[in-house]
């Protein structure tokens, strides 16, 4: 990261400070009672690193109107390929002087230092996105950022900040990649996404890891007046993984949708602990989350609508479903409310199944091998949620990459 304004540096020696005042984390927490915090380096220890075991291929960055990768944190020179003036992708570090006027009142605004992920985070990246979208301008293909683990070091961090204003649109995909890994890696990552009125944006985290990478992520974003944001969080790889986007409405006729797919297999553990908090009247907002657990791994859902006084015609809704792919496999979800505004719709659902042996045997009768029905019903069962992402091609490979889990 290049030399850092006064003001940014002030912030670190907050974040460094707050980081030493915060309480240690032991897993005793109700907050932490289901992925102990020392496996995820909660406390401020980095783990081993490892040798990587093959190497792994990047997308092409055709489609894409810019595109950023982080190798272990470090940033590559970006890729731009057609952006609308006006439209700002740089790197993150870089862009605390030379995009002061706007970086400033947001970074750390949404995602503080009030807990350890938030501080441990502030505290040390090196290098991030950011994308500044001026008032009325659409990037119609998605900008891409990619962050990889090769082992070298024993932690990653990544940090996005997203700015589209009044009435603008685009599309961000964060990538999280690395190959299997002989040994263990954190990772830490921060998303903060602020989308003025009337403005639009979708936030697609592809978390991707491979074997060996302990991954606590946070995503916040912030919706204006008539402001449209999608948050699609897909989470495949890594051995432990746990993540939390907040919604928050700031504006009346908001629009905020917190959408997930994930799938665990092996021994994986993954968390997802997602909030809307609804801070403005007459706003809307949508949690809906499913997931495939398989072998022996373990999921947990939380998921929470928060309607504080002051927002009547709230219409907010959770679902949390999750299929069980074989014994031994499980899943717990637990959705939650906190109403204390009249005149609202709320309301949520979560439900644990196996798969449904009446499906399996009519496509299996039809000729159909097992293991390729297998692949058509957790197909079917996920596209609910990816029939919300916008980009063809994108949804198509989080599909493959979903149905090749499946054994």
């Amino acid at each position: 990261m290049a030399e850092a304004p006064a003001w940014a540096a002030e912030a670190r020696d907050e974040a460094v400070a707050a980081l030493d005042a915060l309480p240690v984390l032991t897993g005793t927490e109700e907050e932490w009672r289901f992925t102990p915090p020392a496996e995820l380096g909660m406390n401020g220890d980095d783990a081993t690193g490892g040798t990587a075991s093959g190497t792994i291929d990047l997308p092409a960055a055709a489609g894409r109107s810019a595109r950023l990768a982080f190798i272990d944190g470090a940033p590559a020179p970006a890729e731009v390929a057609d952006l609308p003036e006006g439209v700002i992708v740089a790197e993150l570090g870089e862009a605390l002087a030379a995009h002061e006027d706007l970086v400033r009142d947001r970074l750390y605004s949404l995602a503080g230092l009030d807990d350890r992920p938030g501080a441990l985070n502030a505290a040390s990246w090196d290098a991030g996105t950011f994308v500044y979208v001026p008032r009325g301008v659409e990037v119609t293909l998605p900008v891409e950022t990619i962050l990889t683990a090769t082992g070298a070091t024993g932690r990653v961090f990544g940090r996005t900040l997203v700015i589209v204003e009044e009435g603008a649109r685009a599309t961000v995909i964060d990538r999280y990649l690395s190959p299997d890994l002989d040994g263990a890696v954190h990772a830490s990552s921060v998303v903060e996404l602020f989308v003025a009125d009337g403005g639009e944006l979708e936030h697609v985290s592809y978390i991707g890891w491979g074997r060996g990478v302990r991954h606590q992520a946070t995503i916040r974003a912030a919706a204006g007046k008539d402001a449209r944001v999608r948050s699609v969080n897909v989470t495949l790889g890594g051995d432990i993984v746990r993540v939390e986007p907040t919604m928050y409405c700031r504006g009346s006729g908001a629009d905020a949708r917190a959408l997930g797919l994930y799938f665990a297999t092996g021994s994986q553990h993954f968390e997802h602990r997602v909030v809307s908090r609804h801070e403005a009247p007459q706003a809307y907002s949508n949690l809906l989350y499913k997931g495939a657990i398989q072998d022996t791994a373990h999921t947990v859902f939380f998921g929470n609508l928060v309607v504080p006084p002051g927002a009547p015609g709230t219409d907010a809704y959770q679902t949390n479903r999750n299929l069980i792919l074989n014994e031994g496999a499980r899943a717990d979800t637990i959705p939650f409310l906190e109403i204390e505004t009249a005149e609202v719709k709320c309301s949520h659902a979560g439900a644990v199944g196996r798969v449904d042996d009446e499906q399996l045997f009519y496509l299996m009768s039809r000729g159909v091998p097992e293991l390729e029905a297998k692949h058509q019903i957790v197909y079917g069962f996920f596209q609910e949620v990816l029939d919300e992402i916008s980009f063809d091609e994108l949804r198509d490979e989080l599909a493959d990459a979903a149905r090749a889990k499946v054994r």
